[in-house]
């Protein structure tokens, strides 16, 4: 019988292709440039991160694609996310609703996880395919 794989396993592994993911969606598809979230900076998505509104710690809205968006490395990293500004750019109705979405609890087979990291590998891919950078 397979060993079950940690949650610090899991989360390494799915973060890759998700966060890849996010940053092509928000960028666009001929230059690879995005605006930042909660500054509105024009910058290429290589040096953006995925900057999540609900913070990662919060397991179960980490993958949810309505919380995470391209930002800028200065907003995310050293203005700890712009929070206001990211809260107007999501809007009152889904800021909230993800706000109480995050008081759940997630608890996730080794398979569910993997579905996870399958499914955003492919859409990965398949963005890949549509880009032309």
């Amino acid at each position: 019988m397979a060993k079950k794989k940690t949650l610090k396993y899991w989360k390494n592994k799915i973060d890759k292709p998700f966060h890849e993911f996010i940053r092509r969606r928000d960028a666009d598809n001929n230059t690879g440039y995005c605006n930042c979230v909660s500054c509105g900076k024009k910058v290429h998505f290589t040096e953006t991160d995925a900057g999540h509104f609900i913070g990662r710690q919060h397991l179960i809205t980490r993958y949810d694609e309505r919380n995470v968006h391209a930002q800028c490395r200065k907003c995310n990293r050293f203005e700890y996310g712009r929070q206001y500004e990211y809260s107007i750019a999501l809007g009152q109705e889904l800021s909230q609703e993800l706000l109480q979405k995050s008081k759940g609890v997630l608890k996730l087979t080794d398979p569910e996880w993997q579905e996870i990291f399958d499914e955003y590998k492919t859409k990965l891919q398949e963005l890949k395919d549509k880009q032309n950078f």
